[in-house]
């Protein structure tokens, strides 16, 4: 098929892709054609190559960033969980290049570390405290990180031996401690607070393992002792009186269920509990 002249007074010049227009006064203005400009880059073998490799590049970057984020390499830019900024925190405090983090800032750590699975690093730090000497002798803040860690991998016998170990040095601080007073009648805030906090923690994670090993009769001991201190401690009644209810002792378990019911009016739970042992919380 033959290509169509062009109109009266127009010329075509294909290879600059300008079109020549002729008016009727004789002169010739151009007028460049935008699609055959466009066309001409693309054209360019050389500037398609660059096209695609940068392409390529972008592409490779980003899967470069994505595949650190997945696997670890880079962090993320801001903790994404309360626990993973008690972690950030709790890291920062021990490897500040002029740190003098306490024992309570190791323990802080190590726990953190404990809440998000990294039961190997949480070991090594409780070991570095250890080494380095930063326990607390009147709190044993390292002896309850060790305690948690035992509880979270599930090695229960290790946690009712740390536990134990860790309480009875507090109570030989404390006994020294009364005997300093009698000495020079020179009290401690030690002495004031009493064995409580860390010691009352250090007994319930008892428990929780004595429970866990089936040794019923020992962690009900142990919650008495804390109750003692405690008394309304709702949440801790409740346990016991499930643990007493689990061994038969159903007197016992309604008593806990009922002195609980005091600080918890209402409770649905708490009145199911009392229902199946054919009690009305009324």
């Amino acid at each position: 098929m033959s290509k169509p002249l062009p109109r009266e007074g127009e010329q075509l010049d294909a290879r600059a892709g300008v079109e020549r227009s002729t008016p009727h006064n004789g002169e010739t203005t151009e007028a460049t054609s935008v699609s055959a400009r466009g066309d001409s880059i693309f054209a360019d073998p050389l500037v398609r190559m660059m096209g695609w490799v940068s392409a390529f590049m972008v592409v490779a970057f980003l899967a470069t960033v994505v595949g650190a984020l997945f696997f670890g390499i880079l962090d993320p830019p801001a903790p994404r969980t309360a626990v993973e900024r008690d972690l950030a925190i709790a890291q920062a405090k021990i490897e500040s290049s002029d740190s003098t983090a306490t024992a309570q800032d190791w323990y802080a750590y190590a726990t953190a570390l404990v809440s998000t699975g990294q039961y190997t690093k949480a070991e090594r730090i409780i070991e570095t405290a250890r080494d380095q000497g930063v326990e607390d002798p009147t709190k044993q803040y390292i002896a309850l990180a060790q305690v948690r860690l035992d509880l979270a991998r599930g090695e229960y016998e290790a946690a009712v031996e740390h536990a134990g170990t860790a309480m009875e040095a507090l109570e030989a601080e404390y006994e020294m401690a009364q005997e300093r007073f009698e000495e020079t009648q020179q009290g401690s805030a030690f002495l004031a607070e009493g064995l409580t906090g860390n010691y009352d923690m250090l007994r319930l994670n008892k428990a929780e393992a004595l429970e866990e090993l089936g040794r019923l009769d020992e962690a009900i001991a142990e919650l008495d002792g804390y109750l003692a201190n405690n008394e309304r401690a709702a949440d801790i009644l409740l346990w016991r009186g499930d643990l007493k209810a689990e061994i038969g002792d159903t007197p016992g378990a309604i008593e806990d269920y009922q002195a609980a019911s005091v600080f918890m009016p209402g409770d649905e739970s708490l009145a199911e509990k009392l229902a199946k042992l054919g009690v009305s919380d009324d």
